[in-house]
């Protein structure tokens, strides 16, 4: 049997968003900016559990989200978030989280500022493709992550498919904002770079700080 034929996809219970945001804090690790400043102390524990609440309160009140995880028996080694989106996406980090939620989150005020300016940016590539359809969408891979433990056993493929067979059945696009370590697996499942590296006008006073690095691809349906 191979790999690949023992992972499966099924979607993610409330109960399971402890360990999925644990799965997805340890394959970022620190290696990743967007998500760093984003998921503020990811790899702490009170981080993971200010993450993993962030993430469930989201599945919890969209219902064109769909929270997905690939199992190897009864172990997550994997989760997905993919969205159907025929709307663009908030143009603020305040519409995101809510005005008031912003200072728990990112208690420092720079911290703040900076997940802000990135989120104006993060989302311009990804508003125009969802304009351009005239209001039909497109399936956005929001999130991608696979233990570092369970890595290379098909997992990420499943996950990205289950996307794109979607995207596919509804004659839709599909489009991610990759991070460069994964951008030969979204190519390998028919996603082509369109931007290849993402502009984020992050302004003066953040030289201090690294910039992400992501590619933006999209797939045409196949159909």
């Amino acid at each position: 049997m191979s790999s690949a034929s023992q992972i499966s996809i099924v979607r993610l219970e409330d109960a399971d968003f402890p360990t999925a945001f644990e799965v997805m804090s340890k394959s970022f690790g620190s290696d990743a900016p967007f998500i760093n400043a984003y998921f503020p102390k990811h790899d702490t524990p009170a981080g993971q559990e200010q993450g993993y609440k962030r993430l469930l309160a989201w599945k919890q009140a969209s219902s064109d989200s769909t929270f997905l995880k690939a199992v190897k028996g009864d172990v997550i080694v994997g989760i997905a978030v993919w969205t159907l989106m025929t709307e663009p996406p908030p143009q603020t980090l305040e519409e995101v989280e809510g005005k008031e939620e912003l200072p728990k989150i990112w208690a420092d005020e720079k911290d703040r500022e900076w997940m802000t300016r990135l989120w104006k940016s993060y989302v311009v590539p990804r508003t125009k493709v969802v304009n351009d359809t005239g209001g039909r969408g497109v399936y956005v891979l929001e999130l991608l992550a696979v233990h570092p433990g369970y890595q290379r056993l098909g997992a990420g493929k499943a996950l990205v498919k289950w996307g794109t067979d979607a995207a596919d059945r509804e004659g839709l696009k599909s489009i991610v904002e990759g991070t460069l370590v994964a951008r030969r697996l979204y190519e390998s499942c028919g996603l082509v770079a369109h931007i290849e590296e993402m502009h984020f006008d992050v302004g003066e006073g953040f030289e201090d700080r690294t910039v992400p690095k992501l590619v933006f691809l999209v797939r045409e349906p196949q159909v």
